[in-house]
């Protein structure tokens, strides 16, 4: 299965976190937000909203995959672009994942609400790639951003 088009432009070294400090799902979600908006890819105005977003999502069921990768997404009214974004837990966070293990490795999905159909293709594909016991172990094993984004590239190519 070939990278959806949209795939390509959506992750950049900016959006990639590879020390998450976050403890908690709460916590670790709120940081994801806080890189999307460092790194440009979401204006600081809609940071409320997304975290909103992205916590509603969680309550309707969990994004924990299993295999220590969770996919936490949202769709937001008035976006331009999709944005992917990155992070790795060394010590793991509960996500309440459906395998019940900790969560090392998030990839986070923000999408415009007007391309739902891009969206779907796009968790159809990450959640692919994560379902690959080589992508999380290779991302767990990256030292640099840099690595970690060249694991998910990879991934598109």
């Amino acid at each position: 299965m070939p990278a959806p088009a949209s795939f390509s432009g959506m992750f950049s070294i900016e959006g990639i976190c590879p020390d998450l400090v976050a403890q908690s799902k709460a916590e670790a979600l709120l940081e994801l937000v806080g890189l999307a908006v460092s790194s440009g890819a979401l204006p600081k105005a809609r940071k409320a909203e997304v975290l909103a977003a992205l916590e509603a999502r969680e309550e309707r069921g969990t994004t924990g995959l299993g295999r220590g990768i969770a996919i936490p997404h949202a769709k937001i009214p008035g976006l331009r672009k999709h944005a992917g974004l990155i992070a790795r837990s060394v010590a793991g966070l509960d996500f309440r994942a459906i395998d019940g293990e900790p969560v090392h490795v998030m990839v986070m999905l923000i999408s415009p609400e007007s391309r739902s159909d891009e969206h779907l293709e796009l968790l159809r594909f990450i959640s692919r790639v994560a379902r690959d016991p080589d992508f999380t172990s290779f991302i767990r094993q990256a030292h640099t951003a840099q690595e970690i984004l060249d694991v998910i590239l990879e991934r598109g190519a």
